[in-house]
């Protein structure tokens, strides 16, 4: 396993370029050079429409003129001409071919256009025809040859419930603490509609079980359904996702919820209201009345979650020994904060709120296997549905919130499904990334 890596641009494909430019994709340019190869996918969509095309040359024809004019009126540095084109180059559109993604024994991955017949591996490297891409440049991208694409929702519909289940609080005894608990979870293929303020098709019935079971907690001021970006897509690929709130600490309680009595108070109700609810869904699983009869693998449980919530999640792992797995997410840290499981700790690189370097100190301290990976370009609400302006989010040169989820699922699901579910044939997502944006370590 690769002890660090300083994930920086893709090599200059400009061999020709004057001297003194700026090579495309790399700092400070990395950002304005990725949008403005976004914007050209999207304009060489909208003139050469790839499922329009059956011939191959043709279409490359039509993907170098668009290129060409947009490096004319500006929209693309002459220096990413060249890149614009090897990602034309790299589309099946109007060939007979697919890309078809590779991963070699040693993790490492390509992609390249192929035959589906011929798209077959052997004992040095396993090879998977790549159906819903027409890119070579996202098979590597955004599924390092595997053909898992992160961005899109698995083989289940997502299926959401609302449960309240009331403990006393630790802080106030005495005080009942009702929990209005969000759960995601697997549901048929096909179940709808998908209800907008939840992301899941609402009491949709269980597709099968077990499944593993994810605990999220969310941000200070938040919401268990902050980051629907997330919890839903991890039903979708056979996770349940259970989230309690922190009542004191929630979006409801503003702006008390922002004050050191309030920061006091979550401290220690926050870890008792995981394993509380953590408690109750796994008594449900045994119980044949339940909505949640057998839907959880009590063996497969993992921890996660946002700002107060990846501190949470420092808490609950320190004295939970049913969690496997933790994923903290832009995690405010105390000087003695680790996790001593298997773990996952993401930053945005321009975060205003939490400190980075006591996150990047915690997850020193953390046992092995780790992986730290920080999101260049992107603040503390990377990880969550919204952007609070105050914080630095949406502010120029930074990502935009969809851009910054992307770029958090590229690393979040290939975790758990390697380190919860034990399913290697992700494990190349877990190595360094071949986009720029991304500063990578593991251990």
């Amino acid at each position: 396993m690769r002890t660090l890596h300083a994930v920086v641009a893709l090599a200059s494909l400009l061999v020709g370029a004057a001297a003194g430019a700026q090579p495309c994709l790399d700092e400070p340019a990395t950002l304005e050079d990725q949008r403005a190869i976004a914007a050209l996918r999207g304009a060489t969509e909208a003139a050469c429409p790839c499922a329009s095309f059956t011939a191959r040359g043709a279409y490359q024809r039509c993907a170098r003129v668009v290129a060409s004019d947009a490096v004319r009126d500006g929209a693309l540095r002459r220096e990413c001409l060249r890149t614009a084109r090897q990602l034309a180059r790299g589309a099946a559109c109007g060939a007979r071919s697919l890309p078809c993604g590779r991963v070699r024994a040693d993790q490492s991955f390509d992609c390249r256009l192929a035959p589906p017949q011929s798209c077959t591996g052997n004992a040095r490297s396993t090879r998977t025809a790549c159906s819903e891409q027409t890119h070579c440049a996202d098979v590597v991208d955004w599924t390092a040859g595997t053909c898992f694409d992160v961005r899109r929702f698995g083989p289940y519909a997502p299926g959401y419930r609302s449960i309240t289940y009331t403990k006393d609080s630790v802080y106030s005894p005495g005080t009942p603490r009702p929990l209005a608990t969000s759960i995601w979870y697997p549901a048929p293929p096909g179940s709808g509609p998908i209800d907008a303020g939840t992301g899941g098709v609402l009491d949709a019935p269980l597709a099968g079980g077990p499944y593993p079971l994810v605990l999220f907690s969310h941000g200070s001021c938040g919401t268990p359904l902050q980051s629907k970006f997330l919890t839903p897509l991890l039903a979708s690929w056979g996770y349940v996702v259970v989230a309690p709130p922190h009542p004191g600490n929630t979006i409801y309680d503003f702006p008390n919820c922002n004050t050191p009595a309030a920061y006091l108070a979550a401290l220690q109700e926050r870890p008792q209201d995981v394993v509380f609810v953590l408690d109750q869904v796994l008594a449900a699983n045994q119980d044949a009345g339940s909505a949640l009869f057998g839907a959880i693998d009590p063996s497969r449980i993992a921890m996660t979650g946002h700002s107060f919530g990846g501190l949470t999640t420092y808490l609950v792992t320190a004295i939970e020994p049913r969690i496997r797995v933790a994923v903290a997410m832009a995690p405010a840290a105390l000087n003695a904060s680790r996790l001593p499981v298997p773990s996952l700790t993401m930053l945005g690189s321009v975060d205003a709120v939490i400190s980075n370097p006591a996150a990047r100190a915690a997850y020193a301290r953390s046992v092995t296997p780790k992986w730290l990976v920080e999101i260049a370009h992107a603040g503390h609400f990377a990880f969550s549905d919204f952007c609070i302006a105050a914080s630095g989010c949406g502010a120029p040169g930074t990502l935009t919130t969809a851009e910054a989820n992307a770029a958090a699922l590229r690393f979040v699901l290939p975790f758990l499904k390697v380190h919860l579910e034990g399913d290697q044939a992700w494990a190349p997502l877990l190595e360094p990334p071949a986009q720029p944006g991304f500063v990578y370590a593991s251990q």
